[in-house]
């Protein structure tokens, strides 16, 4: 298993609360709480925006969409927080791939986490505002 490097700059305006609450998982993969160095989500995200074409995305997408179907909810949580990301930066061509996302979406909206089902809701809505339809149907 990763383990994220002691030294790894933190953000100094976090309150000792907040930054005893960050895992090293968070701080490595959704960036919370680093100063400049990023993270994986956003990395994965300039990653799907740079490649540009649907053959380069479906690796990806398949992924993430398996890190969104996890056993872990940090896990899960960041599959989904990096699928909201690539959707909301590549926008409608991401779409192509959304029929993939579907399912996996619709367990997502019933996690027991309501982080995760928050996103996978958010997801849905940027899907249905890019595409222009209602989405209900294919999630059932």
């Amino acid at each position: 298993m990763a383990h994220v490097p002691k030294d790894l700059p933190l953000s100094s305006d976090l309150s000792q609360k907040e930054e005893s609450t960050t895992s090293p998982y968070q701080k490595l993969v959704e960036g919370q709480g680093t100063l400049e160095h990023g993270n994986v989500v956003g990395c994965l995200t300039a990653l799907a925006a740079a490649a540009g074409n649907e053959q380069l995305w479906k690796p990806l997408n398949f992924a993430v969409l398996e890190a969104c179907s996890h056993k872990r909810s940090e896990v899960r949580r960041a599959g989904i927080s990096c699928l909201l990301s690539i959707i909301e930066t590549v926008g409608e061509e991401y779409m192509v791939l959304l029929p993939e996302c579907l399912p996996v979406l619709s367990e997502l909206l019933e996690d027991s986490d309501e982080d995760i089902a928050g996103m996978a809701k958010e997801c849905v809505r940027q899907g249905e505002e890019l595409l222009g339809e209602s989405l209900e149907d294919s999630l059932r």
